[in-house]
């Protein structure tokens, strides 16, 4: 089988490189295993598995999700222990308040920065948007353990923003970079939401040119791109977008160099929760701690996130009965500092969150895609 661009993987890289190239009328497949990819929603129990929330900022991402219920930061608990907790309204945020504006001035820079650079990539590499800004340079270079103490807000990171950016990401401060760190932290300061994902929609809209496979082998031929399947069919393109997990995309391009992935578990309950945890709708935890966060869902069941695949519910739970588990063995790419080409050869492009975290930056990672794709045939027609 033939076309002009082939997509390979659907989850929001792929579908946002997708949507754009046949909003362009342009010629093309996707391929996927899995449409959504770590878009992980069930329609059945109407709940997230993979990514939980969208931020308002997120342009991209919404056109292909629908948002849903407002998370409200009222009703978070963050632990420090069995007997230490706190509010977002108590006398502890209240004594942390001088740092939680230095905070605030942090986020309002890198916030005018980040944008900008969203901004950029639509149109040019991410590595190359980097460059452009001395400032996301710089934060890229850094732990975020290490900025945390130059802008000096310890205190609130270790009281709140940090329990924050662990339950995003399965990490502590001192295995991420400030650029990821603050990328996260950008839930704390702007409203966020739950999703829907409508797999059966998306997949009518692309019609026939969906089709469900998983690429194992790509070779490159007289200016032409051979895929082969597991399925065991053979494809063609001149154009390929690798829109895989990392992982993946590492495989079939042999790649030296990737982010090292965290592990994240999430376990969905019928639960009562132990009394101090169920006073609160979000329950966060140190980087310390195996268990991550319990989320209450509209049902009243609850999602467990945890780091570890035998962690016992039973910390948070007098009694409970577990539905699903899921295990995300590769869930978020953000150990280390490796920066992946968008663009190798003259016809193969990457796209996905292997440079940074969020539903938003792996939707513009598709799109760049898509438009050099779309100039790339403007080109040749003209």
């Amino acid at each position: 089988m033939q076309r002009k661009t082939i997509v390979v993987g659907g989850g929001i890289a792929g579908l946002s490189c997708a949507l754009s190239l046949q909003e362009a009328d342009q010629d093309f497949l996707l391929i996927t295993d899995n449409l959504g990819g770590r878009i992980n929603y069930s329609d059945e129990a109407k709940v997230n598995f993979g990514a939980y929330f969208v931020m308002s900022k997120y342009v991209n991402a919404k056109k292909i999700l629908t948002k849903d219920a407002l998370l409200n930061p009222l009703d978070v608990c963050f632990h420090n222990s069995s007997t230490e907790r706190f509010s977002v309204l108590s006398l502890h945020t209240l004594r942390s308040l001088p740092e939680f504006v230095r905070f605030l001035l942090v986020m309002r820079e890198f916030s005018a920065h980040y944008e900008l650079f969203k901004q950029r990539c639509l149109t040019v590499p991410q590595k190359s948007a980097l460059q452009a800004d001395p400032y996301m340079v710089e934060i890229l270079s850094k732990p975020a353990s290490q900025f945390i103490r130059e802008k000096k807000y310890e205190k609130a990171a270790a009281g709140f923003v940090s329990k924050f950016t662990y339950a995003c990401t399965g990490v502590s401060v001192d295995n991420i970079t400030a650029l990821d760190f603050l990328n996260v932290s950008m839930g704390l300061v702007t409203p966020i939401h739950c999703f829907k994902f409508d797999r059966k929609a998306i997949a009518e809209k692309l019609g026939d040119h969906l089709v469900m496979d998983f690429i194992i082998q790509m070779e490159g031929k007289d200016g032409q791109y051979i895929l082969r399947s597991k399925s065991g069919k053979t494809y063609q393109a001149e154009n390929v977008v690798v829109a895989t997990p990392a992982i993946v995309t590492k495989e079939l391009l042999g790649l030296a160099e990737i982010r090292q992935a965290s592990k994240i578990y999430v376990f969905h309950v019928k639960a009562e929760l132990k009394p101090i945890y169920r006073m609160y709708g979000i329950n966060l935890f140190p980087s310390t701690s195996e268990m991550m966060l319990t989320a209450k869902q509209f049902d009243g069941s609850y999602l467990i996130y945890g780091r570890e695949s035998g962690i016992d519910l039973h910390r948070v739970c007098d009694s409970y009965e577990l539905l699903t588990t899921v295990a995300w063995e590769k869930a978020m790419y953000v150990q280390g500092k490796a920066i992946l080409e968008q663009q190798y050869g003259d016809g193969v492009y990457v796209a996905g969150d292997h440079n940074g975290l969020g539903l938003e930056p792996s939707a513009i990672s598709g799109i760049y895609a898509a438009n050099q794709i779309i100039n790339k045939a403007s080109t040749a027609k003209n």
